[in-house]
């Protein structure tokens, strides 16, 4: 997974890319930050919740409180679906309300990206 980080977020820094890769026989993630311009990587190795929070922490986009209620039918949906997240959007497309609330919003990437963070968390559980 990847995300890119804004200027702001980092002193020194024009901007920056997050990845994000998990080693199962350590069952630990890697997350190794690239600067946008020049400069060498940095990463460190961190459990699934302090991946999670960190995520969390660097996430420039609020959700609203329509896109929170969004999200939350998303997780029920996920937990039906056995956290497969292609059968919870297909299901989700079949219910009307949901869909004409998930076209009206701004923050449909994020609430996908919290949604795939917050599943990949749940199924190491």
């Amino acid at each position: 997974m990847k995300v890119k980080l804004i200027e702001e977020q980092f002193n020194n820094l024009d901007g920056a890319t997050l990845q994000v890769m998990y080693d199962k026989q350590q069952d630990s993630n890697l997350l190794m930050l690239t600067p946008e311009k020049n400069g060498d990587s940095v990463s460190i190795w961190v459990d699934a919740k302090l991946k999670y929070k960190l995520f969390e922490a660097l996430n420039t986009v609020k959700l609203s409180d329509l896109d929170e209620i969004l999200l939350d039918v998303l997780k029920e949906g996920l937990q039906k679906y056995e956290y497969n997240i292609i059968a919870t959007i297909e299901a989700a497309k079949g219910n009307i309300e949901f869909m004409c609330a998930f076209m009206q919003c701004k923050n449909q990437s994020a609430i996908i990206q919290k949604l795939a963070i917050w599943a990949e968390l749940e199924a190491q559980k």
